[in-house]
């Protein structure tokens, strides 16, 4: 009851995210006393909330955690499938990897891994992927498609429109993608896909599409990445919000997820050739 009374608080704060509401508005919402209101607020500041208070007004979410926790992302999702159910690290090998696991063993569809730091991200040929901790959005879906292997690319399609669409919609700015997997902002990278599957001869049987996304990057530590990757930050010239984009992010590839799966193929590839680099 403890934790369902701190999410429900959370997600009303969340609504009102930068108002004030009062301490007894709180309480009724919950039916709960306003002092157990005061210990669930106390509860989420220790991970991480900023939430003012004042005598009169009631309290303020003012700004969610540096961390990505779940909790915060389960309440401010508005999906059908992606990303009901989320494995959080806050340091992994790889979220590809774990998510490769998780399908095997018949993870859900739509799961969602994510972490704050790789230890050994990988990108298209083996590549590695370097982002400090904190820094980006780091994360591997996990698709059962009714697809053929041949069709598999159109996993790789809607994860490259649903990120171009939250940059869009969160940094007010418009991103291209370059085939096959990249998404390019101010002429340098910015994100990358790695699409990984298991198939037999006619049916993907599951497919693990990850993405790292440069939020917050500024790459004073690798130079030799400046000429030709980007960030959010250094394109926009600000910090951009992690949990804000992470949660467009998923909502997006929900809506493509949802079109593909009914057919609208044709609807993708559109979409697709309108933010395409040529």
């Amino acid at each position: 009851m403890k934790i369902d009374n701190e999410r429900h608080l959370l997600a009303l704060l969340l609504d009102r995210c930068g108002t004030f509401v009062a301490a007894a508005t709180l309480a009724d919402l919950l039916h709960i006393t306003p002092a157990a209101v005061h210990r669930h607020i106390e509860a989420l500041q220790a991970r991480g909330a900023v939430i003012a208070y004042h005598y009169d007004a009631g309290y303020c979410l003012q700004e969610v955690p540096v961390r990505l926790y779940p909790d915060f992302i389960y309440d401010s999702l508005s999906t059908v499938r992606i990303a009901r159910h989320i494995y959080y690290f806050p340091r992994i090998d790889s979220t590809n990897s774990f998510a490769k696991k998780l399908a095997a063993e018949g993870a859900a569809d739509g799961t969602l891994v994510l972490a704050e730091e790789q230890t050994a991200g990988r990108g298209r040929m083996d590549r590695t992927w370097l982002a400090p901790a904190f820094s980006s959005i780091l994360c591997s879906i996990i698709f059962f498609p009714k697809l053929p292997p041949a069709a598999l690319f159109r996993l790789t399609m809607i994860a490259s429109v649903a990120i171009v669409n939250a940059i869009r919609r969160i940094c007010g700015v418009t991103a291209h993608i370059k085939w096959p997997n990249d998404i390019y902002l101010g002429g340098k990278k910015v994100c990358g896909i790695l699409t990984e599957f298991s198939a037999d001869p006619q049916q993907v049987l599951y497919a693990v599409v990850g993405i790292g996304l440069n939020v917050n990057n500024e790459f004073s530590e690798h130079p030799e990445l400046q000429s030709t990757a980007t960030s959010l930050r250094l394109e926009r010239g600000k910090t951009v919000s992690r949990f804000a984009l992470l949660v467009a992010l998923l909502e997006e590839l929900d809506d493509q997820y949802h079109i593909l799966n009914t057919g609208g193929v044709e609807a993708i590839r559109r979409s697709w050739e309108q933010h395409a680099l040529i």
